[in-house]
């Protein structure tokens, strides 16, 4: 029996529109020895990759349990975040569903990237113990927007009903600061919400685990190739085992699943959108580096919102 060879792990996490579905697709062309995939065990138009998923993760997970929302990481984080699973059992089904997976890569190197790998921050070093993760944040006020574009109607009834539990809200989590508010937020709020959960949790794993690392959307998208390298090599260093990295020279000019129609940008914002935005993310924002423009301070400051455009706060929900 041939040995079971050891697999190094790296998990690129995020809230979307971060460029996580180009790094799942890209990274395996610069490193060596390196698998790397976006939602690896989500059904996707192309059907020859699609069944193949379906050989891999299995009949149920893939179609039936996921229709029923008893399978697939967004239905598994849910209810952990919800507290309706513990942490053990969190650990225990996410290494159940990957399992097999990882054995049937052959490289020794698997970086998973995902929308949902955030859910699990606090708990990825119990899992696995030598994984990694990356995180990429976005300025909240960019971030809200891109999301506006790509998928207008995000938070209404009818949309969420191809979704099994819903999103998250603050009730689901024990946030007394929103739950009250929840209903009233619109579209805006509620995107707002979910990027103060989401990379507030992500930027407490990261304080607590050196496996973990947080870098700037914007700081490895700019066309300088510092952050990216920089990112490219925390994947590919696994201390006695270090994949090799390629020349990074274009690998970053071909842009994957960019929200499409017009921008709204910050400085046509409201006051109103502004100081809502800043009382759930500014904190984080600023840690990061967002929101230390003076006319962002003078926005948020301004009490005459007459000649500024309708605000998004109470859009319909």
């Amino acid at each position: 029996m041939e040995p079971v060879v050891k697999k190094d792990l790296v998990f690129i996490a995020s809230g979307g529109r971060t460029g996580t579905t180009f790094f799942g697709e890209q990274v395996k062309t610069v490193i060596d020895d390196c698998w790397s995939e976006h939602e690896p065990d989500i059904l996707v138009a192309d059907w020859r990759k699609s069944l193949k998923r379906i050989r891999r993760f299995g009949l149920w997970h893939m179609v039936a349990g996921r229709l029923a929302g008893l399978s697939g990481l967004r239905p598994l984080g849910h209810r952990y975040l919800a507290g309706r699973i513990t942490k053990d059992d969190c650990v225990r089904a996410l290494r159940r569903q990957r399992r097999g997976y990882h054995a049937a890569i052959e490289a020794p190197l698997i970086v998973e990237s995902s929308g949902r790998w955030w859910m699990f921050a606090d708990c990825i070093a119990e899992i696995w113990p030598d994984a990694k993760m990356v995180a990429v944040i976005r300025d909240p006020r960019d971030w809200i927007d891109s999301w506006r574009r790509h998928q207008p109607r995000r938070f209404t009834p009818n949309f969420l009903r191809w979704f099994p539990l819903g999103p998250l809200t603050p009730a689901d989590i024990g946030d007394e600061a929103w739950k009250g508010r929840w209903d009233d937020l619109g579209q805006f709020g509620k995107t707002a919400w979910d990027w103060r959960t989401l990379y507030g949790r992500l930027d407490r794993a990261a304080c607590e685990n050196d496996r973990i690392r947080i870098f700037r959307f914007e700081d490895l998208f700019s066309g300088e190739t510092g952050d990216m390298q920089a990112l490219v090599d925390f994947i590919a260093d696994h201390g006695a085992r270090a994949y090799r990295v390629h020349d990074l020279a274009g690998f970053a000019d071909t842009v994957k699943n960019a929200s499409r129609g017009p921008r709204r940008r910050w400085r046509d914002w409201s006051a109103e959108d502004a100081r809502l935005v800043d009382e759930m993310c500014g904190p984080l924002m600023r840690k990061y580096g967002y929101g230390l423009e003076p006319e962002w301070r003078a926005l948020l400051e301004d009490q005459d919102d007459t000649a500024k455009p309708a605000s998004a706060l109470h859009a319909v929900a």
